[in-house]
């Protein structure tokens, strides 16, 4: 076949059309990547509105890596909103199947200088398989002792070594869940406000 046979045949036209095809899509991929893109402050920003329920303006902590993982687990992100409260991204671990849990957990200041929690909300998990039994009873209980906790002694736990929460059949996804709060507890204590665990 000579080129001119070759540019006349059918094959060469299909490659042709393809090639148009895999510009134009490509194109239009950029394009609405471009339009569609969404910033790492929109991310904070939707990540504060959906824990929080409002938007706020906020500041992001940096730290080093060792103040960012304690015994109960680590730190993913903190923030500080404009209103004095942290939200701090805390991943707990010892799960089932020794898997993890991340929690957003907002600590705010009390009138005696003192950090209280004041909402705990599941972000993701990694080998927990009963999660959807946790409900606003079990995240409640994490609001309710911030007297208790302002001592600075008291921790969450499965047993009675603590303030004592889990839910029934799934006591291993507790523990984890307990862990990534008292991350969080263990960082405000002794990174953000430089006291003694």
């Amino acid at each position: 076949m000579t080129v001119r046979q070759f540019l006349k045949s059918e094959a060469f036209k299909c490659i042709v059309v393809l090639l148009a095809i895999a510009l134009v899509a490509g194109g239009l991929l950029a394009i609405l990547n471009d339009l569609l893109a969404v910033s790492a402050e929109e991310r904070t920003m939707r990540a504060i509105e959906s824990v929080y329920g409002q938007q706020m303006e906020y500041e992001t902590l940096e730290y080093d890596a060792a103040d960012l993982t304690n015994e109960y687990g680590s730190i993913d992100q903190a923030y500080l909103l404009e209103n004095g409260a942290y939200m701090l991204r805390s991943t707990g671990g010892d799960g089932y199947k020794n898997g993890t849990v991340t929690m957003w957990v907002i600590l705010s200041p009390a009138g005696d200088g003192s950090l209280g929690i004041y909402k705990v909300v599941m972000q993701e998990y990694a080998k927990q398989t009963l999660m959807a039994q946790f409900g606003e009873s079990f995240y409640a209980v994490y609001t309710a002792h911030n007297s208790e906790l302002a001592d600075g002694e008291i921790w969450f736990s499965v047993d009675a070594s603590g303030i004592q929460n889990t839910q029934a059949g799934a006591t291993m996804s507790s523990r984890a869940i307990n862990n990534a709060v008292n991350c969080a507890l263990y960082f405000a204590r002794n990174v953000l406000q430089g006291g003694e665990a």
